[in-house]
């Protein structure tokens, strides 16, 4: 079980509180990018020195629209409840992230996507990829249950707008890569030690 002190802000809380906890380490998203390569490093660095907002568009906004009920969907089908604390690694306290869900026994989180294109569940792309095992790194868990929804563009009598392309989400069990995790944890090792020391 993941001890209690290693919940550090809760989005629903306070956002900002959320957002200013996630610049006291690595989090999922910031490791996924520093992993791309020498240049998705350096953005990755750059993102510190910005602002932590979150930008809001059609996209972003379907997803969040549709994010509750599909969590309920994995909450009703897999036992993982929804979740929106920002959760320290035991180890490395600058290990950090916020999965979709994490189950009641802490043995798996959830991740929830939506996306204008399917994906192949073999070979899901590796951003998230990367970003799911990080979140298992962090809360010690052993699987993922990944969550995906279409989204299709329909023109309607109030103009075009995002509806969902199938009656349910797709869903795979991605498991604990501990290959993946490894390299992820020298990424965000040298991604904050760069931070700290310029």
């Amino acid at each position: 079980m993941i001890d209690a002190g290693r919940f550090v802000a809760s989005k629903g809380l306070g956002s900002d509180g959320w957002l200013e906890a996630r610049r006291s380490g690595v989090t999922a998203t910031q490791v996924a990018k520093a992993g791309s390569g020498p240049g998705g490093f350096e953005q990755a660095v750059e993102d510190y020195s910005a602002d932590f907002v979150e930008q809001d568009n059609p996209y972003m906004v379907f997803g969040r629209v549709w994010e509750t009920p599909i969590a309920m969907i994995l909450k009703n089908d897999y036992g993982v409840m929804p979740n929106d604390w920002l959760i320290r690694n035991g180890e490395f306290p600058h290990h950090m992230a916020t999965p979709d869900g994490i189950s009641l026994d802490h043995s798996q989180i959830s991740e929830i996507k939506t996306t204008g294109k399917d994906w192949n569940p073999e070979k899901l792309p590796i951003q998230y990829r990367r970003q799911v095992q990080w979140q298992m790194h962090c809360t010690d868990t052993a699987r993922c249950v990944f969550a995906w929804m279409l989204r299709e563009q329909r023109d309607t009598a109030a103009g075009p707008m995002f509806v969902p392309g199938w009656f349910e989400p797709r869903v795979v069990m991605i498991e604990r890569d501990e290959e993946m995790i490894a390299a992820l944890k020298d990424t965000a090792n040298r991604l904050w030690e760069r931070v700290n020391n310029g």
